[in-house]
């Protein structure tokens, strides 16, 4: 198991909330929508799922996106593998993920260029994780910058 999830719902529950708050942010949203793709997020310890679809219509009012806790049938567009950890350090501004693909620690596939893309429209969530952690009583897992 990893540093900062006790499990696959813990994960989900961090995530969740954050999602929310990213989807429905009138400055971040809107940018993140544009990209018209389904991002599939695979983490390992804990193995679990995440699933963000900026194609399809919004499934709740006042969102830019849709996201999936788990496993989904959605079809995506591309993909991206790597340890839950990892992900919690890229959410908090710490992980190059181009760098993270070329020593191996993200494994990518489908539309790569389009998820790239990406990276600049979600840079101000960096500040926004560690906020949800807090937020949600988890200020044991806000990584302090050494």
């Amino acid at each position: 198991m990893g540093v900062y999830y006790e499990d696959a719902d813990q994960l989900y529950e961090i995530y969740g909330f954050f999602l929310d708050k990213m989807l429905s942010d009138p400055k971040i949203g809107p940018k993140m929508a544009k990209a018209g793709i389904i991002i599939k997020f695979i983490y390992t310890d804990p193995d679990a799922e995440v699933t963000i679809d900026l194609k399809n219509p919004p499934a709740k009012e006042g969102y830019f996106g849709t996201y999936y806790l788990g496993p989904t049938d959605l079809k995506e567009d591309v993909w991206s593998r790597q340890t839950a950890d990892f992900s919690h350090s890229f959410w908090h501004g710490f992980e190059n993920p181009v760098a993270g693909v070329a020593r191996g620690k993200i494994k990518q596939g489908g539309k790569v260029t389009a998820m790239l893309k990406l990276l600049p429209v979600v840079r101000p969530a960096f500040g926004q994780f560690p906020v949800c952690l807090q937020e949600m009583g988890y200020e044991d897992k806000v990584i302090k910058k050494s």
